[in-house]
């Protein structure tokens, strides 16, 4: 029997692991930032698969998706 997780279940491990990488590894705040849209873009597409990354990032961030993607150089 497989077990069921709930949305915060989820949530709380995607974050768990972001942090755990984070501080394992002493990572700065651009590659915090990274981790953090990896944890939106998974429990958006958690909620809605196929959302688009621009998506993401408008329900996510006050700033729009070109700047979002700027502070990588994307």
């Amino acid at each position: 029997m497989s077990k069921t997780y709930t949305r915060a279940d989820i949530s709380k491990a995607v974050n768990g692991g972001a942090d755990l990488v984070h501080d394992e590894l002493g990572l700065g705040e651009r590659d915090y930032d990274l981790l953090g849209l990896i944890v939106n873009a998974a429990m958006a597409v958690l909620d809605q698969p196929g959302t688009s990354l621009d998506d993401v990032i408008r329900d996510s961030y006050k700033e729009e998706p070109e700047e979002v993607r700027g502070w990588w150089d994307w």
